[in-house]
């Protein structure tokens, strides 16, 4: 009876162990999990387009975007102090890099797309939105910049136009530098052809601070085809 007795309180203790060590790996696997989820932020998608009673919306590669399927794309949105620019906000997840176009509906249901070829974006959690035009094929411009910085310091532009941020910081165009290409630091936009843009490129601190560089306004004319490239030289 006595070695019964004692059988009994170690099995439980053997059945409490393993359970503790069981929850003991669901909490420490669960953030892993959530950690590995990508990222989703809110990309400024917005065009300018006239319309006659039509609607726009825009369509893409992304399930969020209706993948290609005019039923699914999102539906934009103007104002009469707005229009003709249509915009809307939408959730991507970030890295992710989708094609999209954007659609003419009439008030019967008529679906016309762009006939330019896909548009492309790459989602960035501090990137500018989109100001495309209607029907109009945007310019690649390639941003390659010279610049040092101390640890914890990234490098951006932006500039007058929306796609540069409009002059605002937090949504200037982040660039990037790896240990084999520093201190070159290089990052893509699509920008309207046939325009003169202004821009400069900035400093952000770990802090969220904000240093610019000195000296006027950099200009550059985008052509209205093929791909724009820039070296330029922190100043």
């Amino acid at each position: 009876m006595s070695s019964i007795r004692h059988q009994v309180p170690s099995a439980w203790r053997s059945a409490l162990m393993l359970g503790v060590l069981l929850a003991g790996l669901l909490v420490v696997t669960a953030p892993r999990a959530r950690a590995a989820t990508a990222q989703d932020v809110s990309v400024a998608f917005g065009v300018r387009a006239t319309t006659e009673g039509e609607t726009l919306l825009v369509s893409g590669s992304a399930p969020q975007l209706g993948a290609w399927d005019p039923a699914g794309a999102v539906p934009l949105g103007t104002t009469a102090s707005a229009y003709p620019h249509w915009s809307a906000g939408i959730r991507l997840p970030a890295g992710l890099t989708v094609q999209y176009k954007y659609i003419k509906r009439s008030p019967t249901g008529v679906v016309t797309w762009e006939s330019i070829p896909n548009r492309t974006l790459t989602v960035s959690p501090d990137g500018p939105g989109n100001d495309d035009r209607w029907n109009v094929a945007p310019v690649t411009t390639d941003f390659h910049a010279t610049a040092t910085t101390t640890w914890g310091q990234n490098l951006y532009v932006s500039g007058d136009v929306a796609d540069l941020g409009a002059w605002d910081p937090a949504k200037a165009l982040p660039l990037s530098t790896d240990s084999a290409t520093y201190p070159q630091w290089a990052g893509s936009h699509q920008l309207p052809p046939g325009t003169v843009v202004q821009y400069k490129y900035l400093k952000k601190n770990p802090d969220g601070t904000v240093t610019w560089e000195n000296g006027d306004n950099r200009t550059v004319f985008v052509t209205s085809a093929g791909t724009v490239t820039l070296n330029d030289i922190w100043r």
